[in-house]
């Protein structure tokens, strides 16, 4: 067993609404002016905060430079929400076991988890865990890596962090569906969450617990998401058919994952889900047989933010800590698709 005790996102300084981006991108796209409005307003984003002001991301350059300014921009944030959160929850930064880093629009090596080690006084003994790849999955598939890690070691304590600067791989030269559909849809940002084994002093102020997850890997398709990686950066590999891999797989993956648990599909009655858009979150009310209103979280986080691949499951999972969501004992899902193309979907329940 393993539970949650809290959640804390930081966002970077600039913050545009969508009518700002749509102006801006329709003077580098004159001729995509109407889909460039048309895809902005369809993703369901209001609002998104960038690590740049929107005018330098013009100015980006080569894949080292703007890897470079990643790891500038990348650094103060994660910092600021492991920080954050390990106030929030009462515990030094000397109290961490595990230490698990995920992010996929940068990376440095040795990987940032390290120069967080050096920074903050972290225990020399803490277990490293960089995870890299996992885009949009990598928020859910972190908590259970650190599921795992503490059902062997019920008295630690595990510090999971995501940074993703998703506006250093706009790619101004390619005017595609898939560039103008991520342009629209993506933002910046940092997340940091604490979890603990069921022995540990904290458990007592737990939130949700981890009950049980498991991984879904879908065969032949890995141009459904990812990067294609060039001299000018990362370039978004997006398919139309990601909500189609929902619909004809989540439903049987949850009810494998229900079966095993011992927990009806009835039994669920909230989300903490990856808004990774409209289409995808429209898929997974469905796949889930649940209303809008069971993925509000998940909803508004798009709206205010944007899709912050690996960070905005850890901004749903804040918001649903604030907002007291669900009652004692009631069961929930967590749930994220990304680059592979792979699910994870988690049992969790609301303890207090």
């Amino acid at each position: 067993m393993s539970f949650i005790i809290s959640s804390k996102t930081i966002f970077p300084k600039n913050n545009y609404n969508q009518n700002e981006m749509i102006d801006f991108l329709a003077t580098i796209w004159p001729k995509k002016k109407k889909l460039v409005s048309k895809f902005s307003k369809n993703v369901c984003v209001s609002n998104r905060a960038l690590c740049l002001e929107k005018k330098d991301i013009l100015n980006l350059g080569s894949f080292a430079n703007r890897n470079k300014i990643w790891k500038e921009k990348a650094v103060p944030l994660m910092e600021e929400s492991i920080l954050e959160v390990l106030k929030k929850s009462g515990l030094e930064v000397r109290d961490i076991n595990q230490f698990i880093t995920t992010s996929v629009t940068g990376f440095c090596i040795p990987s940032i988890d390290t120069i967080m080690m050096n920074k903050l006084d972290f225990n020399e003994n803490t277990k490293r865990l960089p995870l890299f790849g996992f885009g949009c999955l990598g928020g859910v598939a972190s908590l259970n890596r650190a599921h795992e890690y503490l059902r062997l070691n019920p008295e630690h304590a595990v510090l999971i962090s995501a940074v993703e600067l998703c506006s250093l791989t706009f790619q101004p030269e390619d005017d595609s569906i898939e560039n103008l559909i991520g342009t629209a849809l993506f933002g910046d940002g940092a997340a940091s969450v604490i979890m603990v084994g069921k022995n540990h002093r904290l458990v007592e102020r737990a939130k949700f617990e981890l009950l049980n997850y498991d991984a879904f890997f879908y065969k032949n398709s890995a141009d459904t998401m990812g990067w294609d990686i060039r001299d000018t950066g990362l370039k978004l590999v997006l398919n139309k058919n990601v909500s189609e891999l929902v619909n004809n797989n989540i439903p049987r993956n949850l009810m494998s994952l229900l079966d095993r648990s011992r927990i009806t599909k009835d039994d669920i009655t909230f989300s903490i889900s990856h808004p990774g858009g409209p289409k995808v979150l429209e898929a997974m009310e469905e796949a889930l047989e649940m209303s809008n209103k069971d993925f509000q979280n998940s909803w508004q986080s798009l709206k205010e933010h944007g899709n912050m691949s690996s960070v905005s499951v850890l901004n749903v999972l804040e918001r649903s800590i604030k907002d007291d969501i669900a009652n004692e004992g009631e069961y929930g899902v967590m749930a994220a698709m990304g680059p592979g193309f792979n699910s994870e979907i988690s049992i969790i329940r609301k303890v207090r």
